[in-house]
């Protein structure tokens, strides 16, 4: 296994050094299941020059998503923590192979998650969480095909992780009814685009994703930050875009696109 795990890394790590379009591994290059998916992209994050890790993303974090791949859970990643920046900020198209944004929540990790021993779900997971911001998620697909997507390939790759933006904490989150928050999307001068920031499931996908991290012996740290699924739908990013994702009087996070 460890060989596999060697091979399969090194190829997907010169395919990002050669600037190589995303394609669905296949025959000896592809993991024979999650397991070895997820050593394979530890392996790769370590190669990759991005420097160490500072959180986690989730993928696929839909029913629809899961169901279309046919799968029955989310595809998890490494967030470089060189790659988590602050709002405003402006992004560099060029940097990266295809960009597309997704708007979502983020949550900083408190001192209880070094505890391996606690399963997590939403009646205990707030002890998990020291902060909660919006933020914008940088997806870097590689100029992928979406349809037919492998989802072990998706992993394999770091679930496309492109970096974070983050906006401001939100002042006394543990008195707040998220129930009552919507995220709202500024896109340019389009029509917003309005849901409940609850829509994605954001505290329950974040249950999933510490009790999956601990279950395969993740680095988990407190200060990490964790994102859990977007509330809209990806959309890729052009040059001059400039995009806000806002929440109902808790504040925004805004990028420009040049």
């Amino acid at each position: 296994m460890t060989s596999s795990i060697e091979k399969i890394s090194t190829f997907i790590f010169e395919a990002h050094e050669r600037g190589d379009r995303f394609r669905n591994l296949e025959k000896d290059m592809k993991p024979k299941d999650f397991d070895e998916a997820y050593e394979i992209q530890k392996r790769l994050r370590q190669k990759l020059p991005r420097g160490s890790l500072g959180g986690y993303k989730i993928a696929l974090s839909s029913k629809i998503q899961q169901d279309y791949h046919k799968i029955s859970h989310p595809v998890y990643g490494g967030l470089f923590k060189n790659e988590i920046f602050t709002s405003p900020k402006t992004i560099v198209l060029k940097n990266y192979h295809r960009m597309s944004v997704e708007f979502e929540l983020a949550f900083k990790l408190s001192d209880r998650i070094m505890d391996s021993t606690i399963h997590r779900k939403p009646e205990n997971i707030i002890e998990d969480i020291s902060n909660v911001m919006p933020a914008i998620e940088l997806i870097d697909d590689r100029g992928a095909n979406y349809d037919g997507l492998d989802p072990l390939s998706l992993a394999c790759d770091n679930a496309w992780s492109g970096g974070l933006v983050l906006g401001d904490p939100i002042y006394n989150w543990q008195e707040e009814d998220f129930l009552a928050i919507q995220s709202t999307c500024e896109w340019n001068q389009e029509p917003k685009l309005t849901t409940g920031v609850l829509d994605a499931k954001p505290f329950e996908n974040l249950c999933w994703l510490i009790n999956e991290l601990h279950l395969r012996k993740n680095e988990l740290k407190p200060g990490m930050i964790v994102i859990t699924g977007s509330v809209f739908k990806v959309r890729q990013a052009k040059i001059g875009d400039k995009i806000n994702h806002t929440l109902s009087g808790h504040g925004k996070v805004s990028i420009e696109v040049i």
